[in-house]
């Protein structure tokens, strides 16, 4: 599902009007089918609401508004506009609010009576948002504060047409001030503010709404980000074939752990064997014997030399590297710790794989203090930082990371020809031989805790070694580990979570994605 950016969202809109349909008739359909949609939600509903406040700006998303006011008015309803910011701007707003004036609706200007269109707004059955649209940028005025707190407010049930007046179109940011909505109505097409929080908190449901722009306009572009929901994650998995076999799902070798950490690779193998790989191996210091083999029943075992800190020591490369050619990915780094040895294992791992490598925890902090690490690499490589690792790996401090994460993903991917998976709030996965990224739309906060990465890493891993496109691989691990914590948040609760439980939750879930 394609996410479209204010810029890219223009181009669409200029194509569309160069090959035959007008900006003015898109801006009819627009509001023809964003009445459609809040007639649709309010006719179902048990309340009878006649009285539709329609609070306009001056621009594009206001002419969008006057064609929802007429379309109400004319299907009789009470309606009366709200003229935010003055007389519109644009010819094509101009025309569709001249339309509404020949119908007799009434107007109320709130620079001329503020407390009129105040308690216009309050009184209203539905209130419908048409100040700003997607190209807002900048700080909601002195001025307009009071009246889009109001409305957000305010009693009726409250819809925004395309973005919440105060919302940045293209990033999570929104205004503190901005309008909150029940519904969002999309026009047709997704927008970043619609999935990335904070922004999307401000969205309510989302509803996207069709109005006649060819798929050839959106062929144009070169959009940059992408989005997926439960069906198009499903599809992403090939049937399973009857006749399959413990082979035919892969073969994974999970080098992770530490006398201090081992609970981290055990969530990460338990993970994996969840997500449907064949079979695992478990690659972990000699010393752990006995604990890996009491939590684990399904994994194979490689115990191999340890240092003195309880961590793998180099003397094991050997041997590891005699048994790289069984595999189908492999995963490093779950409580690996981080010394000279462990880099070393890193080290030769990555020159010597010929398959999918996922990095993840301490082997990616193994990275940030040698970025040489990737310059020969052998086969694809996926890192999976969180923003505190992405800001060791990148120097770039976390906050501006968390500012622009899509940005800050694409670029160290293309840096190192790496697949980079940034977790986080709105999951990021960029790749290094395409310039869309996808962005996740699942998941909750109930996600943090230590552990979660452990599993996320299981899981995509899985996903390599079942011969998934490692961009599919990753897209669909984030998606179904935030689908299961959602799921969780509302049977128990967020606080309550723990990785494990996402663990034991995978194999009901995957009823879902088969």
């Amino acid at each position: 599902m394609r996410l479209l950016n204010c810029d890219e969202m223009k181009q669409v809109e200029k194509y569309t009007a160069k090959y035959g349909l007008s900006y003015q008739r898109m801006m009819e359909n627009a509001g023809a089918a964003c009445t459609r949609n809040i007639r649709n939600i309010i006719e179902n509903d048990k309340t009878r609401r006649r009285n539709i406040a329609v609070v306009c700006g001056k621009g594009n998303n206001g002419g969008d508004g006057f064609v929802v006011a007429r379309k109400f008015a004319e299907n009789g309803y009470n309606v009366t506009i709200v003229l935010a910011s003055g007389y519109p701007g644009s010819p094509e707003a101009e025309y569709m609010y001249k339309m509404a004036v020949d119908i007799a609706i009434p107007t109320v200007w709130y620079d001329a009576d503020r407390m009129k269109a105040i308690q216009t707004v309050k009184s209203a059955d539905v209130v419908v948002d048409a100040v700003f649209g997607f190209s807002f940028y900048g700080s909601i005025s002195e001025d307009m504060k009071q009246l889009i707190n109001e409305m957000s407010n305010a009693r009726g049930l409250k819809f925004a047409i395309d973005v919440p007046s105060g919302v940045y179109c293209d990033s999570g940011y929104c205004d503190p001030n901005c309008f909150v909505a029940d519904y969002t109505i999309a026009i047709s097409a997704l927008k970043p503010a619609h999935i990335v929080h904070p922004a999307s908190d401000c969205c309510g449901d989302i509803i996207i709404a069709n109005i006649g722009i060819p798929e050839e306009s959106y062929n144009f572009i070169s959009n940059s980000m992408y989005t997926y929901n439960k069906t198009e994650i499903s599809n992403l998995f090939p049937e399973r074939d009857p006749c399959a076999h413990k082979g035919t799902f892969g073969h994974l070798l999970s080098i992770c752990a530490s006398k201090s950490m081992p609970g981290a690779a055990v969530l990460a193998a338990k993970a994996a064997l969840r997500s449907g790989v064949g079979l695992v191996t478990c690659a972990f210091p000699e010393c752990l014997y006995q604990t890996m083999t009491s939590k684990l029943t399904e994994t194979l075992f490689m115990p191999l030399e340890e240092n003195e800190g309880g961590t793998l020591s180099a003397s094991c490369i050997e041997k590891l590297l005699a048994s790289l050619d069984k595999f189908d990915a492999i995963l490093i780094g779950c409580g690996l710790g981080v010394n000279e040895d462990t880099g070393a294992v890193l080290k030769a791992v990555l020159e010597n794989s010929k398959v999918p490598v996922v990095v993840d925890a301490d082997a990616l902090n193994i990275i940030a203090a040698d970025k040489s690490l990737l310059d020969n690499i052998s086969a694809p490589v996926v890192l999976t930082p969180h923003p505190g690792e992405m800001s060791r790996l990148t120097g770039v401090q976390t906050s501006l990371i968390q500012s622009d994460r899509v940005s800050y993903a694409g670029q160290l991917s293309k840096e190192h020809g790496v697949y980079v998976v940034l977790k986080g709030s709105n999951t990021v996965v960029a790749s290094p031989d395409s310039d869309r990224v996808y962005v996740n739309a699942s998941g909750n906060n109930g996600l943090s805790k230590g552990g979660s990465g452990d599993v996320l890493a299981g899981m995509i891993s899985a996903f390599c070694a079942r011969g998934l496109r490692i961009p599919d691989a990753a897209a669909a691990a984030v998606y179904i580990h935030g689908f299961c914590a959602d799921v969780l948040a509302d049977r128990y609760s967020k606080t309550g979570i723990l990785p494990s439980d996402i663990v034991k939750e995978l194999r009901e879930i995957f009823a879902d994605f088969e």
